[in-house]
């Protein structure tokens, strides 16, 4: 066999994990050349007259009054009361439907609405696929607003009902899948949930497995490939005619992250990241660096085995004359 030594086995394995890393970083860096065609989809804003956000000509809600949640059951940890209550009073249930889904609940949907994508739901290695999965599904077929737990809100959701859908852009690449809204049946959440089963397969470890089979970077992909095909009029259908900009809409993340002027206030999450997510972020921070460190390792490594295997290649042949 190719691979029977273990120094051999180890090599390979290391080389296929570096691998999986360098494509994921790949794929992040990727992004920046499209993020002009996301930032130049960013809703209105004036930091000036921030009060303008809230009254766009439209008067028209097109997404649901329904704000969607998940958790593995009814009763929420302690650390995502908070954001659940500050939400809860800005947009209270008086004027909101709101729904907290279980992981019970949640595949009952898809067993219901979905039947066809059961299998593939329920043989994803890692709970959080599911639980992203869901989100795209559910959104699909009753319109509104995902929130993730660790989300709260700064103020009433209400101006964001008046676009078809909006995504959030993050920094320095992409949208997330932590906040979004869109109407029932929307385009390009029907071309979302199409696509999950064909990107089912593993990528390595956890984090890029994840990212890339139901996490931000595939919504970011498939939100660029919808963008794409409407500006260069690929799409046929009755909203062939729409510009992209009359369909998506970015927050910036003057209105999703920590300004002052935010719907949302971000609280300590992501509890599915591990190992292999501090890597990647670290990793992708400063690549030079990284390869340098692994070109180092490598050739000190090779030093210290071929010193040590010196004596005993002299020991040995003396050792025969004898």
């Amino acid at each position: 066999m190719c691979f029977q030594k273990p120094s051999l086995r180890r090599a390979f394995l290391l080389i296929l994990f570096l691998a999986v890393i360098a494509y994921t970083i790949n794929k992040f860096h990727g992004l920046s050349a499209d993020d002009a065609l996301l930032r130049s989809l960013y809703t209105p804003f004036d930091a000036k007259s921030p009060e303008l956000y809230d009254e766009l000509p439209s008067t028209v809600e097109h997404i649901p009054r329904i704000i969607h949640q998940t958790y593995k059951t009814n009763m929420l940890p302690e650390a995502w009361v908070e954001p659940y209550q500050t939400c809860l009073y800005f947009n209270p249930e008086d004027k909101w439907r709101r729904v907290l889904w279980t992981d019970e609940t949640s595949r009952d949907f898809i067993r219901d609405f979905y039947p066809s994508f059961l299998p593939t739901y329920d043989g994803y290695p890692y709970n959080i696929q599911r639980v992203d999965a869901f989100r795209y599904f559910v959104l699909h077929y009753y319109g509104g607003i995902y929130l993730d737990l660790d989300i709260g809100c700064k103020k009433d959701l209400s101006p964001l009902l008046k676009q078809h859908a909006f995504f959030a852009k993050t920094e320095p690449h992409g949208v997330s899948n932590d906040v979004m809204g869109m109407e029932r049946g929307h385009p390009v959440f029907a071309n979302i949930v199409a696509a999950l089963q064909e990107n089912d397969y593993r990528r390595g470890t956890k984090y890029p497995t994840v990212m890339m089979s139901t996490g931000p970077l595939f919504v970011t992909n498939l939100l660029l490939d919808f963008l794409k095909s409407r500006l260069h009029g690929q799409v046929a259908g009755s909203q062939q005619s729409q510009p992209p900009d009359s369909l998506v809409a970015i927050l910036p993340p003057v209105l999703y992250g920590t300004s002052p002027y935010s719907y949302f206030r971000h609280y300590e999450g992501s509890t599915w990241h591990s190992w292999d997510a501090r890597l990647v972020l670290a990793i992708s921070r400063r690549p030079v660096l990284f390869v340098v460190g692994v070109l180092l390792s490598f050739a000190s490594c090779t030093c210290i085995r071929y010193r040590r295997r010196v004596p005993r290649r002299s020991y040995a042949s003396v050792a025969v004359e004898v």
